[in-house]
């Protein structure tokens, strides 16, 4: 939470528990468990308290507290299941109530930056399956509002250029090229043409 820790003595105390081979069942496991309700409780306060962009900085930051936590005085061995915890609680949790709040805004505001973060971090909990879904459904619904509108008919054409153009920069700068998100991109493009035949 933020409060000064004495980060020395916890060190020599966590050292010596792993010399006398405790360090695992007298320190670490209640540790995780308290790690775990911590941030499922954070997780589900900030989600209701933020918007997107400041809640997956939020999470980012989390995360490197928690690698450095590592650094300073936690044994090597606590690192993994310590990580994995603070991203179970704070983002696989939360991957549907992340896109469904927050995608389609960042989208909408080509938010490069967010976007970004949003790809880093659903890489590191094996959730880009989900995001590339909410790509396709933006890519959908969005362009299917360029191409069924009739009063804007004369637009169409250069209204879906542009509409490309900004999907390949995020592509590009956002989602690593990734070659998941470029067959997704092309698939729903097609979709939208298909449509309008």
């Amino acid at each position: 939470l933020g409060e000064t820790v004495n980060r020395k003595p916890l060190g020599h105390l966590l050292k010596m528990f792993t010399s006398l081979g405790i360090y695992a069942e007298s320190f670490e496991i209640p540790f995780l468990e308290c790690t775990s309700e911590f941030y499922a409780a954070e997780g589900m306060t900030y989600m209701q308290q933020s918007d997107v962009p400041d809640y997956l900085k939020h999470v980012e930051s989390r995360l490197n507290e928690e690698q450095d936590r590592c650094k300073i005085y936690l044994d090597i061995s606590t690192k993994k299941p310590l990580i994995a915890t603070a991203e179970r609680q704070l983002l696989e949790r939360h991957i549907s109530a992340i896109l469904d709040k927050g995608f389609m805004m960042l989208m909408d505001g080509h938010r490069i930056e967010d976007l970004k973060r949003i790809y880093s971090l659903f890489l590191r909990v094996n959730a880009l399956e989900s995001l590339r879904q909410a790509l396709s459904m933006y890519i959908r619904r969005t362009g299917q509002g360029l191409v069924m509108d009739e009063e804007k008919d004369k637009d169409m054409v250069s209204s879906l250029l542009e509409f490309k153009a900004s999907l390949d920069s995020i592509w590009e700068e956002s989602f690593s090229k990734n070659e998941g998100f470029c067959i997704t991109i092309k698939d729903a493009f097609e979709h939208l043409i298909n449509l309008r035949q």
